[in-house]
């Protein structure tokens, strides 16, 4: 009988330890990290939920770890609050189709956002017990909403070079379409068989070798920014 009775004690242990994942692990362990800002606890890290809204990713991590509040759904954004942190959930603005999660320390949220924001999303008795009650007549002008990745651009298709008169086209460049400039018609500049450019006077110009070097890759694959809007 002790020895049921000691599996079963062990059993409910073990479920209640599986039920108690932390909300910043598992969106650490899912989602990939595009952003970080601060350090210690004072830290704002921005992941990305590819292919899923913003209802869908909130429901998602709450499911793994109880908040002790949930913002009302909305498309667009939605914030859970934690005792040590609040999760900032938007939809991308550079794709309809992600969600960007920010997680910020309770000291980050403190400093950033204005109270009047927060109180559309959080109680404001949650947000008292949180960052105290001072905080409500400290802050500033600024409106900080989240964190703000950088705009995504197309480039634009490149006309292809029109045909010579004597219908031949024009040589490319290695990366790009279109003609070289200058040539010898024109009094400029002339190629040599090497492959150095030969001024008219017969003179080859020298050019200083580009030094190389190697610069520290930035985290993830986009560089937004966490600046306050003013």
């Amino acid at each position: 009988m002790k020895k049921w009775t000691s599996w079963i004690i062990y059993l409910l242990v073990f479920a209640l330890m599986a039920g108690c994942a932390d909300a910043g692990s598992y969106i650490k362990d899912n989602y990939p990290l595009v952003s970080v800002d601060g350090k210690g606890k004072n830290t704002a890290k921005v992941y990305v939920a590819e292919g899923k809204d913003v209802p869908t990713t909130a429901k998602e991590i709450a499911a793994e770890d109880k908040p002790q509040e949930i913002s009302k759904e909305s498309a667009d954004q939605m914030f859970l609050v934690y005792q040590d942190k609040i999760i900032n959930i938007r939809k991308d603005p550079n794709n309809e189709s992600d969600s960007l999660v920010e997680v910020d320390t309770v000291e980050y949220a403190k400093e950033h956002y204005d109270s009047s924001f927060l109180q559309g999303y959080i109680t404001a008795t949650l947000l008292q017990s949180l960052f105290g009650g001072g905080w409500f007549n400290s802050r500033g002008s600024s409106d900080y909403r989240g964190y703000t990745p950088p705009p995504t651009y197309t480039q634009r298709p490149q006309t292809p070079p029109a045909a010579s008169k004597q219908g031949t086209t024009p040589p490319t460049t290695s990366d790009r379409k279109g003609s070289f400039g200058g040539g010898t018609a024109g009094g400029g500049t002339s190629t040599t068989p090497s492959g150095s450019v030969r001024r008219n006077d017969g003179s080859t110009p020298t050019y200083k070798k580009p030094t190389t070097g190697s610069s520290k890759p930035s985290t993830g694959s986009r560089s937004g920014s966490f600046t306050k809007r003013k």
